[in-house]
């Protein structure tokens, strides 16, 4: 859909540009702007394509990612987890289920060339099966990679030493100054913050921030992470979804969002981009759309679970429509039977939407999670448009000097 952008421009005067959130054109004064040799995406080393991906309610058995659902028991109750919902406990495996496991695979000849994730709940509650699963799944996928998201709380050395072994990466997770909302800090224990660094020191380890009312500041969440643990990777998974979450306390105000966004916008402009690696993923991928004017997908959604390469399953070789479930209404299919999967039962896309249509960071979202419905919808996509808005708004400064300030549907 064509959009009108309210900018103003380095003259000081307000002018009216246009954005077609699908096709992802721009046109100042009704001309079309090519960025496509422009000197100013090559300094952001954003002159490449933008990598295609391929969208299907069916799956290949020949997976680039798998993630293996082992559960959802965690050990901490994190007031904002989508796995919030504690009676979803129940389902879970064990290592008495990862021979079958592995035969199911071996049946329905899945092969997986680029990385196994093993999700929770908290992986390390699992940890008798995962220290009989990860030596299966090594010999059957020699060259794959391995990798946890953990709250680090469970960490021990054994557990450093196993993850060395097999090579797996560690995302840790952690959300800075705003821990308050998930509990008792670990970084507080000089016991724990040893374990954390030698497991950086030793492993590929990053950490996974989520924005929430209580970090808005993002600089502050980097000096946080730094005192304690030094200069290491810090990413962002995002802004605060409302899956599960009634808490009034977890709800963004307008002034938190608006401080939010002018945090970021000001960290972006002011650089260095590496500071933040997430955002400056967020920048390049945005420049990349613009410069190459790509087409958004009907299909695509913010995950990846909408692609035929990559799936997520439990040890019972249920197919599942996402690994943050693990209820019977979420099974999608069998992993024997991987080209039978059907995923459209679960999946609402952005083109089904109207209100998406309509929304300037469409090609940056893609919808949101097309899972949620109700409230939980409206919070989230309201959380996910100040993130994205002020993306949007950096790197028009950068590449153009104007200030996004709104926008509107375009009058034909």
């Amino acid at each position: 859909m064509k959009l009108q952008l309210n900018v103003r421009e380095p003259d000081g005067i307000r002018r009216s540009w246009q954005y077609d959130n699908v096709t992802n054109e721009l046109w100042r004064n009704g001309e079309l702007i090519d960025l496509l040799n422009d000197e100013r995406v090559k300094k952001y080393g954003a002159q490449h394509g933008v990598e295609s991906q391929a969208f299907s309610d069916s799956k290949s058995r020949d997976l680039y990612d798998m993630r293996i659902q082992l559960g959802l028991k965690c050990n901490m109750h994190c007031r904002y987890c989508a796995q919030s919902d504690r009676s979803l406990e129940k389902a879970c495996w064990g290592p008495r289920d990862v021979p079958s496991f592995i035969e199911k695979l071996k049946a329905g000849r899945v092969k997986v060339k680029g990385i196994i994730e093993l999700w929770g709940g908290e992986p390390f509650v699992y940890w008798k099966t995962i220290e009989k699963l990860v030596p299966e799944l090594r010999a059957l996928y020699p060259d794959v990679r391995f990798a946890m998201i953990t709250n680090g709380t469970l960490l021990t050395e054994e557990k450093i030493a196993f993850c060395e072994k097999y090579s797996i990466s560690l995302t840790f997770s952690h959300d800075g100054q705003g821990y308050r909302l998930r509990g008792k800090d670990p970084l507080d224990d000089p016991a724990m913050v040893d374990l954390w660094r030698l497991a950086f020191s030793r492993l590929n380890c990053s950490i996974n921030c989520v924005l929430s009312p209580a970090n808005t500041d993002i600089d502050a969440i980097a000096d946080y992470i730094k005192a304690r643990l030094g200069d290491v990777h810090l990413n962002f998974e995002g802004i605060m979804t409302h899956v599960g979450v009634t808490d009034r306390e977890l709800m963004f105000s307008d002034r938190q969002l608006l401080d939010l966004q002018k945090n970021i916008f000001n960290a972006l402009i002011s650089g260095p981009w590496s500071k933040f690696p997430a955002l400056e993923g967020q920048c390049i991928r945005l420049i990349q759309l613009l410069t190459n004017r790509k087409r958004l997908n009907p299909h695509a959604v913010k995950c990846c679970m909408h692609s035929p390469d990559n799936a997520a399953v439990n040890l019972n070789g249920d197919v599942l429509s996402c690994h943050d479930h693990c209820t019977p209404d979420k099974f999608v299919g069998r992993i024997e039977h991987l080209e039978d999967v059907d995923i459209s039962k679960c999946f609402k896309p952005w083109c089904e939407r109207p209100e998406c249509r309509k929304c300037l960071v469409l090609s940056m979202c893609r919808g949101a999670c097309p899972q949620i419905e109700g409230l939980a919808r409206t919070l989230t996509c309201k959380n996910e448009f100040a993130y994205k808005f002020a993306i949007f708004q950096a790197v028009f400064w950068l590449l153009f000097g104007v200030t996004l300030e709104s926008y509107s549907i375009a009058r034909d």
